[in-house]
């Protein structure tokens, strides 16, 4: 419980917290400039070896007295030695100037001590001054390199006569390696991508040449493999002909950030594109529908009015993709109950000609499982851009094996359909396994456009399924085994699927 607030007493500083207070501190002074000057007074007459300067010790009384104690306990340290000294001279053989002489040693004695009170004093002040002085440096050094990290930055000096870069304590590790080996290195330049070397001498040349400030950007890889953007920043340092003095930023997020932003608006012109072409070929395209239901309806041979069928079925998912397109989302037709295994024959009935050109033969394995509630065009989308892609993948043959079988969602425990698609062509690289869902990515810079696989992750997430991959690149140890193979899992939904059922798993697993 929060009481009325009350007062505290002031505490008084004691030896229990090792501070003395300054009453105490004062007593102490007075005390070690009374005994301390009148024993160095007594020593210096008494003892014979001090006879000769007796003036030095009682002087560096005073002096102890002012250093450790302050300008009082030097003062009364001062008068004590005066009256000391007084004390034990002997009796002046000539008494009509003894007065004369006693002047003129207090004025000597009181002129020396307050001098040296004087340099003491002036000492320590000087001393404190100096001590703040470092302290403000200190702060500011703290500054600087709490500015540096925080920044992702790292300040420097660059001199032209040397072309040496002197590089400031507590900088960001922009480079990827410590501070020490950057400073042994002085201008870090082969660790810059040789592309890149020329734009940074070439604004060094400017900035020499005009005077103007020093602004270049520029890429160094890390020792882990990895490519950062380093942007610096700097301009002639005022009256100090050849000295430079700037900053080396890590904008490495911001190149990232500008990226997504540039992807972003081809996905934006692509949109507009692609809607002002599906509005061209709308009307055409029902015209062939049209046709091909009335060449059905004549057809005589049972073969011919199959591939007709198959024919108006494919012509009928065109036709959707472009009111999709038009309508600029994917979602248009209902859900409805789909087997996917009559889904994956009819594909491999569509490219059986092709596969066949390309000497590719099909393993197909379809296990009995429940019709699963789809959305069953872009499901069949995103199984033939697979099967493409896998027909693809085997310019020179190979074998194309599609399986079909019930399965279990492994994150929520639901009943699911997994399909299968591998094949024995050239495999993917790590990075492209990577960087697979990516919008306009692509490694068939000829035909492809790099969206199947990015429209394909956006209808699997869609359904609340995961697509996941494993790829194997031939090499010297294993000639022979290369190929790729995703695995699509859609889980039975619990609820009615829509527009706004959106949230999935797709992963890639190299």
């Amino acid at each position: 419980m929060i009481g009325p607030p009350s007062a505290s007493p002031v505490p008084i500083p004691s030896a229990k917290d090792g501070r003395i207070s300054p009453l105490v501190r004062r007593i102490c002074g007075y005390v070690f400039a009374i005994v301390f000057a009148w024993l160095a007074a007594y020593l210096s007459f008494r003892s014979p070896a001090l006879r000769g300067m007796r003036l030095a010790l009682n002087f560096s009384v005073i002096a102890a007295a002012e250093t450790f104690f302050g300008p009082s306990a030097a003062l009364v340290a001062l008068m004590v030695s005066i009256v000391s000294f007084e004390y034990y001279l002997p009796p002046p053989t000539h008494p009509e100037s003894a007065g004369i002489d006693m002047a003129v040693r207090t004025g000597v004695i009181l002129l020396a001590g307050s001098l040296i009170a004087l340099i003491i004093r002036r000492r320590r002040q000087a001393e404190r001054q100096l001590r703040a002085a470092l302290a403000t440096l200190q702060e500011q050094a703290d500054a600087l390199i709490q500015a540096q990290q925080a920044s992702r930055s790292a300040a420097w000096t660059f001199n032209t006569a040397t072309r040496h870069t002197r590089w400031y304590e507590g900088g960001a590790e922009i480079f990827g390696r410590p501070h020490e080996q950057i400073t042994a290195m002085g201008s870090p330049t082969s660790l810059v991508l040789e592309e890149d070397r020329p734009k940074i001498a070439a604004a060094a040349l400017h900035t020499e040449s005009t005077g103007e400030p020093f602004n270049v950007e520029f890429r160094v890889v890390w020792p882990n493999g990895e490519e950062h953007w380093l942007e610096a920043r700097g301009a002639p340092i005022a009256g100090k002909p050849g000295l430079w003095r700037g900053a080396t930023i890590d904008v490495t997020e911001r190149k990232q950030a500008e990226a997504v932003l540039v992807r972003t608006e081809k996905l934006a012109a692509a949109g507009r594109l692609a809607a002002s072409i599906a509005h061209e070929i709308n009307n055409p395209l029902e015209a062939v529908i049209n046709l091909c239901y009335l060449a059905k309806l004549t057809a005589v041979n049972p073969e011919t009015k199959s591939y007709i069928e198959m024919a108006e079925e494919e012509l009928g998912r065109v036709a959707h993709i472009t009111g999709q397109t038009l309508r600029f989302h994917r979602q248009q037709s209902a859900a409805a109950e789909t087997d996917l295994s009559e889904m994956v024959q009819s594909i491999v009935s569509l490219y059986e000609g092709k596969m066949a050109q390309s000497g590719i033969a099909v393993n197909l394995e379809c296990e009995t499982a429940p019709p699963l509630f789809c959305y069953a065009g872009e499901i069949r989308q995103v199984l033939a851009n697979l099967v493409t892609n896998a027909i693809d993948a085997m310019p020179g043959g190979g074998t194309l094996r599609l399986r079909v079988r019930p399965a279990t969602d492994w994150r929520s425990g639901a009943r699911a359909v997994r399909v299968t698609v591998a094949d024995t062509g050239t495999g993917m690289s790590a990075e492209t396994q990577r960087r697979i869902y990516e919008p306009f990515y692509t490694t068939k810079e000829e035909v492809g456009t790099g969206l199947g696989m990015w429209v394909s992750a956006g209808i699997v997430e869609k359904h609340k399924g995961s697509l996941r991959v494993r790829s194997r690149v031939r090499s010297a140890e294993r000639p022979q085994a290369s190929g790729s193979a995703f695995a699509l899992l859609l889980p039975y939904p619990a609820a009615p699927l829509g527009p706004l059922a959106v949230e999935a798993d797709v992963d890639v697993t190299a």
